[in-house]
């Protein structure tokens, strides 16, 4: 089973630091994206589970690409993240392999 708790701390290291970096404030950057200060604080401790668009959201307001703000993935071939995502919906299973591919071509 993955470690989603690991995973959502490290979105968050990721999303504090590119908002450190551009000079904003969590409160700037909740407008930005509309939500509250609250939650912006609570994604960046990893503590709040949020879609995917708002992880897009939270990349355009960072002018950063989404897969920037994504963990590295220790994932080394495709029929190891088929395993990985086999429980999840087709849906989320199509959009996180697309995040995988952009990954792929920036290398």
């Amino acid at each position: 089973m993955p470690d989603y708790q690991r995973f959502y701390t490290q979105v968050g290291r990721r999303i504090r630091e590119a908002r450190e970096k551009r000079g904003l404030s969590q409160e700037a950057l909740a407008s930005l994206v509309s939500l509250t200060r609250t939650s912006v604080t609570n994604i960046e401790k990893g503590r709040q589970k949020f879609l995917a668009h708002t992880l897009v959201d939270l990349a355009f307001a960072l002018r950063v690409e989404p897969a920037t703000l994504l963990p590295e993935s220790k994932i080394t071939s495709e029929e190891e993240l088929d395993e990985l995502l086999k429980d999840r919906p087709p849906e989320e299973q199509h959009w996180i392999k697309a995040v995988f591919d952009s990954v792929e071509e920036r290398e």
